[in-house]
Parts: structure tokens; sequence; C-alpha cells
């Protein structure tokens, strides 16, 4: 017992060492110049509590891009939260919420969808499109830190990376869609609650097109306020999301192993992609 204690304390202080050494290589985004023009951004996200939302909702919109939020509350909504809130007393699953949220909101350049419990690093929203732009991403995450309740191990920061290209997407806590992608992944499953083997779907739709997915390490968030599916059952959500896999094209769940294709550990270069007028 003495060993096993020892060397999770010495596994959970490596993890905190290796936290500081990433938290201080990402500082090289912080002199990140911008070469694409704002962007018009719709915000998407169901909360329960007003924070830390009503946060990742102030520093969402503190950059250079031209956000509107549209949160939907599952109860009334909350003073500091009414001009953010487009839809309260939601009753139906995350991604049924979603379409609600989504059905009218024009034709952003990018979506972003945010779980409730998440918190950004300052900045995150004008560097995280701009790799991707970069990077010629249309589906991308921020990758979670090592004391995330992280559902999958692709999802996991790297050590001294800025962004990783992937096969894969997870369906949160925080999810960028491109225009382009958008057009193929909206509207979400009607009849999918929980939304467990979308992204799965996702990653084969995004490769049939064509387009790219990536993780972004060095914005990594954190997402370590209450662990996976504890709001909800663990095995309900498992059942419906093997039935919703069985009756969809997607990739095989080894996607979200590893560390995904090409790794880059300086910041990359502008990819020459026309920017919008």
């Amino acid at each position: 017992m003495r060993i096993r204690t020892r060397g999770y304390g010495i596994k959970r202080a490596a993890r905190r060492v290796a936290e500081r050494v990433d938290d201080a290589y990402a500082r090289v985004l912080a002199g990140l110049t911008f070469r694409t023009p704002p962007s018009s951004v719709v915000v998407v996200g169901i909360y329960r509590d007003p924070e830390p939302i009503a946060s990742a909702a102030r520093e969402l919109r503190a950059g250079r891009h031209h956000v509107e939020m549209r949160l939907g509350a599952m109860g009334d909504t909350p003073r500091e939260l009414l001009d953010d809130t487009a839809a309260d007393h939601l009753t139906a699953g995350k991604f049924q919420n979603l379409n609600v949220l989504t059905d009218d909101m024009g034709d952003p350049d990018w979506l972003v969808i945010i779980d409730d419990d998440v918190v950004m690093p300052r900045g995150f929203l004008d560097r995280a499109i701009e790799l991707c732009e970069r990077l010629d991403l249309a589906l991308a995450q921020p990758a979670q830190t090592r004391q995330s309740n992280a559902n999958w191990p692709l999802t996991k920061r790297r050590l001294l990376t800025v962004a990783r290209m992937t096969d894969f997407v997870e369906i949160g806590p925080v999810t960028l869609i491109r225009r382009d992608a958008m057009q193929i992944l909206l509207p979400f499953p009607a009849d999918l609650r929980y939304g467990w083997g979308l992204d799965f779907h996702w990653a084969q739709q995004m490769k049939d097109a064509g387009l790219r997915m990536g993780v972004i390490d060095a914005l990594a968030v954190v997402h370590a306020s209450r662990k996976v599916a504890s709001t909800y059952s663990w095995d309900v959500a498992q059942e419906e999301g093997t039935a919703y896999l069985a009756g969809v094209p997607h990739l095989p769940k080894d996607v979200a192993e590893g560390d995904g294709g090409t790794r880059y550990r300086l910041v990359p270069r502008p990819t020459g992609r026309p920017s919008r007028g």
C-alpha cells in the first residue's frame, strides 16, 4: 500500500510539473500575430448553474472576433446571463437542446460549443481560431489539462506541443466547428439525447468530406469540476451511443487513443488558405 501511495504521489507531482512546463511553453502564443480577419462566431452551450459559464462567456467575448452568445438554461435565466441566454427551461438532451439554439443562428464563420463547467485560458478564442486557420482545421478542440476528467486519451494535453492533427474531435467540453463543417455536421441528431458516439460519426463524415481535424494543446482547458456522466446514467448513455453507431457510418474507437498524427511543436505558419472578405 505504501508503494502504491508513493507511486501515485510521484505521478501526480510529475503531472503538476508537466503542466507548469506547458503553461510556460504555451506563452509563445501570447505574441501571436493574427493574420486572418475577425470572424463571426456563435457560441452555444447548455447550463444548469451560471458559473463558470458566465466567466467563459466574458472570456470569449473579450477578443477581436464578433461573438454572439446563444446559451440555453435548464431552469430560469439568471440576471447575469440575460443578454447571453437564447432559451430557458430546456428539458431535452444536450444536442437536442443545441439544435434549438442553432436553428436560427444565421451563417457564422465559426460555431463554438461549450460545456457549463469548463475553464479557458485567457485569450482563448483569438488564438484558437488563428491556429485553426493556419492549420486549416475545420473541426477542432482544445486539449484538456492532465488533471481534467477527459473521456479519451487523445484529448489530454501533450508535452511541449502546440497542436496535433487528429482523426477525432470530441463532442465536448469545447468544440470549434468551421462553416464548411457546419454544413455537414448540423443539425445534430434529434433522437440522440446524450451524444455518446456522435464524435465517431463526425470523424467519418469529416474524413469523407476531406476536411481536417485537430487538437490544440497550447490552449488546454480545465474540465475537472465534475466527472464524465456525473449528471446522468453512464450505462444509459453507453447503450444509446452503441445503438446510434450501429445505424451510422463511423470510424473505430481506436482513433480516440494515442497521440494523433502530425504534431506541431512550434507555431505553424499560415497555410495560404484564402481569407474571408
